[in-house]
């Protein structure tokens, strides 16, 4: 009997610092799964690599540290190192809407744009995500490069309304009701826009597209300016440089 209850204590010992040792690794795996993101959004490639790698040989079941490496591939233009890691991810948190969201919109990069939706409307499954507006600017964003400029806008304005910060939203929906011909609707969301993100090559020739068409000749030249002075590189500078090239400005 004694010694049934020292086997006992002995099984229960080993088995709390089994607990003790799998929860530290998770910990551990987790803390350098952020900071391979970490190194990943300083584009520091092979340093994120390093610590995703040693993320997931400390617990395999690491879903996140999986989404980083996917996209780590993605940003190095390896789609199928991407997909196959996107995958696993998938396999182990098959509901996460991170997950989902950053597939669907690597999916509609790639033009596979049904199969991306299917993978956003998962996204969407849970009411309190975080970044619920990043998922409707994503369906928005793929709607659009399928066609649907309509059902675009439409979740342009669902993103909107869920973070009204969403600067590239406010901007897409300004250039797509220019775009249509509402240049009144168009400049009201590129000022919201304005109040919330900083000026881009894109939003500063959409601001002089506008001045145009209003007859706004001074704001109109100095945005012009500005787009010169901020971004002389841009393809927006060109086009400006061209129209003033042939005596339309």
């Amino acid at each position: 009997m004694v010694r049934f209850s020292f086997l006992l204590a002995c099984i229960l010992i080993v088995s709390g610092c089994t607990v003790v040792k799998v929860k530290n690794a998770e910990k551990a795996s987790k803390i350098n799964a952020d900071l391979g993101l970490a190194y990943l959004m300083k584009g520091r490639h092979d340093q994120a690599l390093l610590k995703l790698n040693k993320a997931l040989n400390l617990d395999p079941d690491n879903a996140k540290a999986y989404l980083y490496k996917a996209e780590l591939y993605r940003r190095l233009d390896e789609k199928e190192q991407a997909e196959k890691f996107f995958t696993k991810a998938l396999a182990i948190e098959p509901d996460d809407s991170s997950i989902n969201n950053n597939y669907g919109a690597f999916l509609c990069a790639n033009k596979k744009y049904d199969d991306a939706f299917k993978y956003f409307n998962v996204a969407l499954n849970n009411p309190v995500y975080p970044d619920r507006g990043k998922v409707f600017e994503n369906i928005g964003v793929c709607s659009e490069s399928k066609g649907n400029l309509k059902v675009a806008r439409k979740n342009y304005i669902q993103a909107i309304s869920v973070n009204p910060n969403l600067g590239s939203s406010l901007l897409a929906v300004a250039q797509l009701d220019f775009d249509d011909g509402n240049v009144d609707s168009a400049s009201k969301y590129l000022i919201y826009y304005n109040r919330v993100a900083r000026q881009s090559a894109q939003s500063l020739w959409l601001g002089i597209l506008i001045a145009r068409k209003l007859g706004q000749t001074k704001e109109e030249a100095s945005l012009s300016w500005s787009l010169e002075r901020k971004f002389p590189k841009s393809r927006e500078t060109r086009l400006l440089k061209q129209l003033k090239a042939s005596g339309k400005i």
